[in-house]
């Protein structure tokens, strides 16, 4: 059975969006990031949207002033939850299992998934990496990295020191300190006198990124750091700070029957090799884009994009994870493009039937080329028979420095 999940538009800059017709390839976004995803049942923002609505400290109250919402949008929320006996925890009580069940209630759309998607993103219930958009806050845009270090150091930074270095006025500092323990980046959006100037003082103040967090360049890190792994060509992507210490096992041989000590992975395996070459651990990661990318019958080819960033130089692992629904995916010829150019056919379904979920990728990319990017995955169909939906795909990656 085929499914065609229905994809909202969100606050975030994340979601990549499809204009009318149908599109060769998903619209650019203004930030390339390691994780891309829209508000469609399975993604980690439906996850915390979904879980937050079931939760049963999510009252009317919460709805309709903390997120907030319009008051019959609130109610409808709650009624639809408690059942048609509107009493809470009885045995007619519904449990939201999709967005599409929650936008089918009466008084939400659009805007409502939005507004619950920007606070469940502020609240901390989206699983992310670090650097992909938490949101947006009195008109300072904030990561998962930024709005931690914000966080934190609104949790831990005197009375004086937030007036006097970082520059806050007095009455803010006095409100920050007033309202510990400050939980999330919402919390601290609404604290009294809280404006845009604070945040971003705030944001400047932590601006130096420690260890494993996004950097956009050598100035970026902290003393010690170096920014590693940024995108080539564009749009402006994060690298990732690194100290790159030595690690003992270091350039080890490994397999599955030896593995690498700790702080390090055992890289070349997955290519076929009988044995691979221990690395350090950060220069592994998977990136994903759920995409929710509709797959009519059409001889159109179809692209959508990852972005890679923070790992090494050039690639030695490259495996992809296909989360594809298609009622003839036999017809799909799928082909995996780097950001430097280079290709390689995954999957030829007129000659070798359908793709399997997880494909490794053993020719047509070489091994010394562009790592940090854009990652396509190209989808044709060149008999134009059946269609369905690419819901996600991961690269999977291991790395080395050339």
């Amino acid at each position: 059975m085929t499914y065609n999940l229905m994809r909202f538009i969100p606050l975030s800059v994340l979601p990549l969006m499809l204009s009318c017709g149908v599109p060769s390839e998903e619209a650019a976004p203004a930030l390339l990031e390691t994780q891309a995803q829209s508000l469609a049942t399975g993604t980690p923002a439906s996850t915390g949207v979904l879980a937050f609505l079931n939760s049963r400290s999510t009252t009317l109250a919460v709805l309709d002033f903390g997120v907030p919402l319009n008051a019959l949008t609130a109610q409808s929320i709650i009624a639809h939850r408690n059942g048609p006996d509107g009493v809470e925890f009885t045995a007619d009580d519904r449990h939201y299992v999709s967005i599409e069940q929650v936008d089918a209630i009466a008084q939400v759309g659009p805007a409502a998934l939005a507004t619950l998607e920007a606070y469940v993103r502020g609240t901390g219930r989206v699983e992310m990496p670090l650097d992909e958009q938490v949101g947006t806050f009195h008109g300072v845009a904030f990561n998962l990295a930024e709005a931690r270090r914000v966080v934190a150091a609104a949790n831990t930074e005197s009375l004086a020191a937030l007036q006097n270095t970082v520059g806050l006025s007095a009455s803010q500092a006095q409100a920050i300190v007033a309202a510990r323990r400050i939980d999330h980046i919402v919390e601290l959006s609404r604290v009294a006198f809280m404006n845009g100037a604070a945040l971003q003082a705030l944001k400047n103040h932590v601006a130096l990124a420690p260890d494993g967090d996004p950097c956009t360049g050598p100035a970026t890190c902290q003393a010690g750091l170096s920014c590693q792994g940024l995108a080539f060509g564009g749009p402006i992507a994060y690298g990732r700070c690194r100290s790159n210490p030595p690690i003992a096992g270091d350039s080890d041989s490994c397999s599955v029957m030896r593995p690498c000590q700790p702080g390090l992975v055992c890289s070349g395996s997955e290519s076929g090799s009988p044995e691979g070459i221990c690395r350090p651990a950060w220069m592994a990661g998977t990136f994903t884009n759920y995409s929710d990318l509709a797959l009519p019958g059409s001889t159109v080819q179809l692209v959508s994009v990852v972005g890679v960033v923070g790992l090494a130089t050039v690639p030695e692992d490259i495996t992809v994870v296909l989360d594809l629904l298609h009622s003839s995916s036999s017809n799909l010829v799928l082909t995996l493009e780097d950001p430097g150019g280079e290709t390689a056919l995954l999957w030829n379904g007129p000659t070798e039937g359908r793709p399997p979920s997880r494909i490794p990728v053993t020719r047509g990319i070489p091994r010394d080329g562009t790592l940090n990017g854009k990652w396509k995955l190209h989808i044709s169909n060149p008999a134009g028979q059946g269609s369905g939906t690419l819901r996600e795909w991961s690269v999977k990656l291991t790395s080395r420095f050339d």
